[in-house]
């Protein structure tokens, strides 16, 4: 089985592709749970964000090809993704994949660090679910370290930016202090730490009772009665009906609103407004054009490190499992040959064998086998460097 990765992101899908493949925390768990159940796949991490869903894992390459039709399977929903949509990698190409996710360098905002926890956080949930074996734990555990000195390295970790540090941006732009936030996840969690610092007046709605930074959230069902009290609103949450609709902002005074959802929870009806300004997460991540050209050297750099490593570190990965299985089998033959060594010493005891023969001959058949054993081994290895 070789490593592999299948995904899709911002680079090669286009946002109405990637909502099809947006999945809660607890629709994770139940594909996870479906693909164990149901697929060929003994092990994997699956990776949802905002802008890629990616599934690693050491498979069988005819069944990653296929991984869309599995999804699909266990979901019991038609996707119809095109093969154009979709990226494959395999070995140490799949771990420089990972490696250049993990460092934020292959996100739509360069560089951004909430990508390496939410890795993170895929790698404990397929724990969680034992779906990770030896092999897939090294290779994170090899990636998260890599990327860890990557980051630090080249200066990729020094003032990041992310969704939210863009948001604030554009709010402080137009001059605007009155925010509603719809949603407590990461993003608005990240938002509203950083409102509160420069005294953002903020209602913060969400599903479930919730506090932050000292504000506490209302419920859902309030929202609408709070709309005319805000000049800005950020939907940091995806739900199954529109919180906002064209109607509700009739007659409403000018309003900045960012539709980070994925999938896209508003209408873009509402963007048809003339009091209206819609931004959705493309067009925001869009507007850090200038944060790859401020960037552009630890990009570089970053590239360089994971082109030179990449392929070295997962050789190393892949040789220290075939070096555990080397192990256990010389183990293995050595502790055989010490017992047939012990039983022909305990058969010779028994017939009245001098015990001082015995027991030379034990030892110099056991240092003899040991030895050629040894030599063996070292000849294997040789001829493999060759």
């Amino acid at each position: 089985m070789e490593f592999h990765c299948w995904g899709i992101s911002h680079k090669s899908t286009s946002l109405e592709v990637r909502e099809k493949f947006a999945f809660n925390k607890d629709e994770i768990d139940q594909i996870i749970t479906k693909l164990i159940a149901e697929t060929p796949f003994s092990n994997g991490i699956f990776l949802s964000t905002c802008n890629r869903t990616e599934f690693y894992s050491f498979c069988s390459r005819t069944d990653i090809k296929k991984f869309d039709l599995y999804v699909e399977k266990v979901i019991d929903k038609k996707l119809g993704v095109r093969k154009n949509d979709q990226f494959l990698f395999a070995g140490h190409e799949a771990f420089k994949h990972l490696l250049r996710v993990m460092t934020g360098i292959d996100s739509m905002i360069v560089g951004e660090p909430d990508i390496f926890g939410q890795v993170k956080k895929s790698l404990k949930n397929s724990q969680k679910h034992n779906f990770v074996n030896s092999e897939l734990d090294d290779v994170f555990s090899k990636g998260i370290h890599l990327s860890k000195d990557i980051r630090t390295e080249t200066n990729l970790s020094k003032n990041p930016l992310s969704i939210a540090s863009l948001v604030e941006s554009e709010i402080q732009k137009n001059n605007l202090k009155e925010v509603m936030v719809i949603g407590a996840g990461e993003v608005g969690k990240t938002l509203i730490k950083r409102l509160v610092e420069k005294d953002y007046k903020i209602d913060l709605f969400n599903r479930s009772s919730v506090s932050i930074e000292g504000i506490v959230s209302k419920p859902l069902d309030q929202l609408k009665e709070y709309l005319n009290q805000n000049k800005v609103i950020v939907v940091a949450a995806s739900g199954d009906a529109p919180f906002i609709t064209s109607e509700d902002m009739i007659g409403m005074d000018t309003k900045l609103i960012f539709d980070l959802a994925i999938p896209r929870n508003l209408d873009e009806k509402i963007k048809e407004l003339p009091s209206v300004e819609l931004l959705i997460l493309d067009e925001i991540s869009r507007m850090v054009e200038f944060n790859l050209k401020g960037r552009k050297n630890a990009v570089t750099r970053a590239e360089s490190i994971i082109s030179e490593s990449a392929e070295t570190e997962f050789l190393r990965l892949k040789n220290k499992k075939i070096l555990n299985k080397e192990q256990k089998r010389v183990r293995a033959s050595l502790s055989k040959t010490k017992h047939d060594a012990l039983d022909k010493a305990k058969l010779r005891i028994a017939k009245g064998d001098s015990v001082e023969d015995i027991i030379d001959d034990l030892a110099n058949e056991i240092s003899s086998k040991n030895a050629f054993h040894v030599s063996k081994i070292l000849d294997q290895s040789i001829s493999k460097k060759r």
